[in-house]
């Protein structure tokens, strides 16, 4: 069986080591975070919205 690139070391070489910081900081929320929100709020608002038509389907005159 062929030997998988080890990606890892890889992206470590050429990045160097990989940083998850999730600490608060002092200018503000993490703006990943506040993209992820977003994107969270958007998709349940859709969601709510496409529930909402088919409980209650416009009426047309």
């Amino acid at each position: 069986m062929a030997q998988q690139p080890d990606i890892d070391s890889r992206a470590e070489a050429e990045f160097g080591k990989p940083e998850l910081t999730l600490a608060a900081s002092r200018d503000g929320p993490d703006p990943r975070l506040l993209a992820l929100v977003r994107v969270l709020a958007r998709r349940a608002a859709r969601g709510l919205y496409e529930q909402q038509l088919k409980d209650h389907p416009a009426s047309r005159s």
